[in-house]
């Protein structure tokens, strides 16, 4: 009773009163503007959050002061009696009143941060990465057309579907590689959402009758699991590039995306494609992305044949690009970027707004032509097109290494890691450039990730192992590059060094004759890091004279000082290897770089 009769006096009462009705006006009056303001509902939460908050400082101001008339005044104790006089305040009373006031800033400050944060980010995937309202992923389609043969078209229509949406700058669509994964899966909506790191997921599936092609397409919630939208969409298989961007309208529609004027004209201005060419073009890029040697040479063989039917279909010429710069990163072939750089250019020649042919371009520029600052235009064009190509970052991450910019680099290869978090291969590109920054202890983290992804793919060991070299942990690299399988590529190249700094030359020697048989030039250019591994520099610099002649696309950066291991440092004094960097002219191992 006590308390309740100093609760009365002191006026706390009608001050929690008041309190709750304005913040109720408050909270209603939000509730109303939020929306024509354009920010979220989920806003809304904060205002609730800071409404709270100040409560307690609003029964802790009532309790010690009371505002009057003449001013704010200390409340008098109950001893004292009704009339006494208001007590002035004194400099403790301005401190604490201070304080208040900068709590309520605070309070108020945070809401409204957290309110502005709230359009960019709504959660944490699984892996600990933000989770934008605005992010999306095409889950692979349900092929209904009762023919296995027809994949093609399947995986064709969802690729495209994901080409399309990736090309709307305020959607974060994640790659198709990394939504490949999830065929077949039986894990529910929300934990795939979670592991991909995305607020909406696209579902659907495709019928064929003849020409005409039937595909569903469902957009969900991903926290909700509920529908978002669901449309039917029948088209000729010529018209099926109109069908893509008729879904992304929808798409930018029901997540509430503003298309920017170009957009909007680049997703109106479709054309219709000779349906034996698009069939043909699809069936070559369903072989190419497989990825296997037997089926990339069949995949170019069907693009070949597009292009032989229709010399003016631009696909056809960004898949030939494409198929060219991985044949050009495996083991076979001298010429291959050359003919991507020739193939890319003749798909721009025909659609200049294709950031695929711009990216397969920016690839061989980098890793053929050695044209630095024409590659870097060429993959922010790229970019500038398609803002969701995974593969454009990754690249760019290696080129940004080159240039200097070593920060930006691992920047750029996380985005890469983002738009396909699935995808081990971006995380051992990632892991890569950690050992060139000197940062071991994320290097590591990044190559267990990358293995913890796929346990087959060797270029995680081929990392892991040269980050364990770098640090001079010769014996821990060997166990892991002797993981690699028999008849792998990657086994030679890393055992060749690995074995070298562990002082087990005759093992290195027996690599290097092994590589040294039919070699290509990356089999050349590990010849001449196994040689300096051992210490035998001038054989180093002769290999590594030929690998420069051969373009070997690994070789620009011998010029980090971690680089393969450590591999590089016994010959980096060398007059050849000196002449070898200049003639690259590279700008990281220029004296302004370092």
């Amino acid at each position: 009773m006590n308390l309740m009769r100093e609760l009365r006096r002191r006026r706390v009462l009608g001050t929690v009163a008041l309190y709750i009705v304005a913040a109720w006006v408050v909270i209603q009056a939000a509730s109303e503007l939020f929306p024509g303001l354009d920010i979220p509902d989920r806003a809304i939460r904060y205002v609730w959050l800071a409404a709270v908050l100040g409560f307690p400082v609003a029964i802790l101001f009532a309790w010690r002061f009371q505002i009057t008339s003449e001013g704010v005044f200390k409340t008098p104790p109950a001893a004292a009696g009704e009339g006494a006089a208001n007590l002035r305040l004194n400099g403790v009373d301005f401190l604490m009143l201070a304080g208040l006031g900068v709590m309520i800033l605070i309070i108020g400050l945070r809401a409204v941060q957290d309110i502005r944060q709230t359009d960019e980010i709504f959660g944490v995937s699984v892996f600990g990465r933000e989770i934008h309202p605005n992010s999306i992923a095409v889950l692979p389609l349900d092929n209904l057309i009762g023919d296995p043969e027809q994949a093609y078209l399947v995986d064709g229509i969802h690729e495209s579907m994901t080409s399309t949406l990736s090309q709307i700058s305020g959607l974060r669509v994640k790659s198709r590689t990394s939504t490949a994964t999830y065929r077949d899966s039986d894990k529910s909506l929300p934990d795939i959402a979670g592991e991909l790191g995305v607020a909406n997921v696209i579902v659907g599936s495709v019928r064929r009758d003849g020409e005409t092609i039937r595909v569903t397409v469902e957009l969900i919630d991903a926290r909700t699991d509920e529908y978002l939208w669901t449309s039917t969409y029948e088209r000729e298989l010529r018209d099926l590039l109109a069908m893509q961007s008729d879904v992304a309208r929808e798409v930018a529609s029901q997540v509430s995306v503003e298309l920017t004027p170009e957009e909007l004209a680049r997703l109106a201005d479709t054309r219709q494609v000779n349906p034996e060419v698009y069939e043909t073009y699809l069936k070559g890029m369903f072989f190419v992305k497989q990825l296997e040697p037997g089926a990339i040479m069949k995949g170019m063989e069907y693009l070949h044949e597009a292009v032989a039917i229709d010399p003016r279909e631009p696909l056809a010429y960004a898949g030939l690009a494409l198929g060219y710069n991985t044949i050009g990163h495996g083991v076979s072939s001298h010429d291959a970027f050359p003919k991507a750089i020739a193939a890319a250019e003749k798909a721009l020649e025909l659609d200049e707004l294709s950031g695929e042919a711009w990216a397969a371009l920016a690839e061989a520029q980098l890793y053929y032509d050695w044209d630095w600052q024409k590659a870097e235009k060429t993959f922010q064009r790229a970019i500038q097109l398609s803002p969701s190509l995974d593969h454009a970052y990754a690249h760019y991450a290696y080129l940004l290494v080159l240039l200097g910019r070593n920060e930006e680099a691992i920047e750029i290869s996380n985005k890469a890691r983002d738009l396909s978090p699935v995808d081990p291969l971006w995380a051992g590109f990632t892991s890569w450039l950690y050992m060139l920054e000197g940062d071991w202890e994320e290097a590591e983290k990044v190559s267990e990730e990358c293995l913890m992804f796929a346990t087959s793919l060797d270029l995680c060991r081929y990392s892991l192992g040269q980050i364990y070299s770098a640090q001079g942990r010769f014996d821990e690299a060997v166990v892991i590059h002797e993981q690699i399988p028999q008849g792998d590529p990657f086994r030679n190249w890393s055992l060749g060094i690995s074995y070298g700094l562990a002082g087990r030359h005759d093992q290195a020697q027996s690599i290097i004759d092994s590589m040294s048989i039919n070699s290509t030039p990356r089999d050349q250019f590990h010849i001449a890091l196994a040689y300096a591994a051992m210490g035998e520099i001038e054989q180093a610099v002769t290999w590594m004279n030929v690998a420069y002649e051969s373009r070997a696309d690994w070789l620009p950066w011998v010029v980090h000082p971690h680089a393969y291991g450590g591999a590089v440092e016994p010959m980096r004094e060398h007059p050849v290897f000196k002449a070898i960097v200049e003639q690259m002219n590279i700008p990281a191992a220029q004296p302004s770089s370092h």
